[in-house]
């Protein structure tokens, strides 16, 4: 953990800290560790019995918990002549049948995640100490620094505020190293400099689930990659129909079914989804049950019949919005409308027919529109544990950032 300026100057002078959360599950978590999820590209990572494909979000002591993921904080990078070492303990079994290198362990910057390539950046992965450890060391002795670590050029053109450096590590990616058991497991991240000083480390636990959960995460399929969340945006304008704003956007899958070993590759998406805001459930004279009050900003609701539209009163409700804590005052949250009508969500298969096949899912967008007020606003989407009873509880989650300015 990082306890002083000291270790803080070692940071800076390695070049890690330079001017250059999202669901359920994530249990005790301190120093550089924010916490751990289910990847967001893969239907059921954290089902006991399944196997580990996950997210390890980071932070910083100045930057915790979702204020890390602001484009204008810095990352981290790998410090000259050190490395990065990532374990992973408790209830993951190790698969020996998969080695510990780059096609199972992947350094992101931000969330919707950014890769950075290891060709690209030249970075290296290895097995450590033991069997569940990973070293993540640069391919030149310089090290890398967080202000090189940006998005490919084509998505820097378009992001207002690039983000910089490490800020995830993505597990499974490709080759999946670990397997649940038990009920929760352990992650550990340590970076140490070319003189094996501990510059910074943290550990976060994660609960494993009982059964597969339907899933939503942040995606950035489309609008050719840009960062979707910390947009900016003035009083009154609409996120997603102001000019130089894209929608929020998520990746919907639905609850995997199958054997341990299937649900890994589990891919259909939850289409025909949207958002109906609290606003328009007003106008249509429907009161929000008492069960899912907690969804002041409105709700998500599954077309059941077919006809393209949204009505709680007769469709799926399967999850909501709340509000949280709004320094920005009032603001609605809806399903992207495009021609009058919501856009409801879309099987990646059919907006990207190689994605489709690689990962499934389903691509819902939803535009908000901001009040009178500046501020932040940080609106929570949420799926219920069981969209067949309403007092199930929320199951995974993900909160966007929005910057009224």
């Amino acid at each position: 953990m990082i306890r002083s300026h000291a270790v803080l100057n070692r940071f800076a002078a390695a070049g890690l800290l330079l001017a250059g959360l999202s669901m359920a599950g994530s249990a005790a978590a301190d120093g550089i560790v924010a916490k751990v999820v289910n990847s967001p590209l893969n239907a059921a990572g954290l089902v006991k019995g399944g196997y580990a494909a996950l997210n390890i979000y980071l932070q910083r002591p100045d930057a915790r918990g979702i204020d890390f993921f602001n484009p204008h904080v810095p990352g981290y990078g790998i410090p000259a002549g050190g490395r990065i070492e990532v374990e992973l303990g408790g209830g993951f079994k190790r698969n020996t049948d998969v080695k510990l290198g780059l096609s199972s362990v992947h350094m992101v910057s931000g969330t919707p995640q950014h890769g950075l390539s290891p060709k690209k950046y030249g970075y290296l992965a290895r097995p450590g100490a033991n069997d569940n450890i990973y070293i993540v060391t640069a391919a030149s002795k310089d090290g890398i620094a967080a202000s090189r670590l940006l998005p490919r050029a084509s998505v820097a053109k378009l992001d207002p505020v690039m983000n910089s450096g490490l800020k995830v590590f993505h597990m499974g990616l490709g080759a999946v190293a670990f397997t649940n058991q038990g009920e929760k497991g352990s992650v550990s991240v340590r970076i140490i400099d070319g003189d094996g000083r501990l510059l910074g480390s943290g550990t976060a636990e994660v609960d494993f689930w009982d059964a597969p959960r339907a899933q939503i995460h942040p995606n950035n399929f489309l609008h050719k990659g840009r960062n979707h969340n910390w947009q900016r945006i003035r009083p009154g304008q609409t996120l997603g129909k102001t000019a130089g704003t894209v929608p929020m956007t998520f990746m919907l899958f639905d609850k995997a079914v199958g054997t341990a070993a299937q649900i890994n590759d589990f891919k259909k998406g939850i289409a025909g989804a949207g958002v109906m805001s609290a606003k328009q459930l007003a106008g249509m004279g429907y009161k929000i049950p008492k069960a899912l009050a907690r969804y002041d900003a409105g709700l998500i609701v599954r077309d059941k019949d077919g006809d393209g539209k949204l009505d709680a009163a007769k469709d799926q409700i399967i999850g909501g919005v709340k509000s949280g804590p709004s320094g920005a005052g009032a603001f609605e949250v809806r399903s992207l409308v495009q021609g009058g009508a919501p856009l409801l969500s879309q099987l990646v298969s059919d907006l990207s027919p190689k994605r489709g096949k690689r990962f499934g899912g389903a691509i819902m967008q939803v535009q908000l529109q901001a009040g009178t007020q500046k501020g932040t606003l940080r609106p929570t989407f949420a799926l219920l544990n069981d969209p067949d009873n309403l007092a199930s509880g929320d199951g995974t989650f993900y909160t966007y950032t929005v910057i009224v300015e």
